[in-house]
């Protein structure tokens, strides 16, 4: 799924990508948000040929507010959320987080983002195991 510049739809503007506009058939609704930010339903999913293998998850209340996404596979071929998940009806993602101070750039492998793509709706959920972390380091440069 991509945003585009295209016409018609909803429109938001965004710190990272300028003015998107897109159908509603594109908006995931997460009933209980994301951690952290709860108070946030509405989402937009970006994928851009240049920051590729890198998706975006564009709040629709709050545009300035999006999450670097990565495939958990990128990380770990053998990542396994676990058999209650219909792989060919939802998609798995990671959120990115950045830590300059530290040079760090890490996934959360630990709660990952489930997005049921035809039904459009998301969900943040834990995994009951410990074998992944929140804090995955993908990139340390120091």
């Amino acid at each position: 799924m991509k945003g585009t510049k295209a016409s018609g739809g909803r429109t938001i503007k965004t710190l990272q990508f300028g003015e998107l506009t897109f159908e509603d058939k594109h908006i995931f609704h997460f009933e209980n948000g994301l951690l952290g930010f709860e108070e946030l339903r509405e989402f937009v999913l970006i994928s851009e040929e240049e920051t590729l293998p890198f998706k975006w998850l564009l709040s629709i209340e709050k545009p300035e507010i999006g999450f670097p996404l990565l495939s958990p596979w990128h990380i770990d071929l053998n990542y396994n959320p676990g058999d209650n998940f219909d792989l060919k009806k939802v998609v798995f993602m990671t959120v990115v987080t950045l830590e300059d101070e530290a040079g760090l750039m890490t996934v959360n492998l630990k709660a990952p983002i489930m997005l049921d793509v035809e039904n459009q709706k998301g969900e943040q959920i834990i995994l009951p195991t410990d074998k992944y972390s929140p804090t995955h380091v993908i990139v340390h440069k120091k």
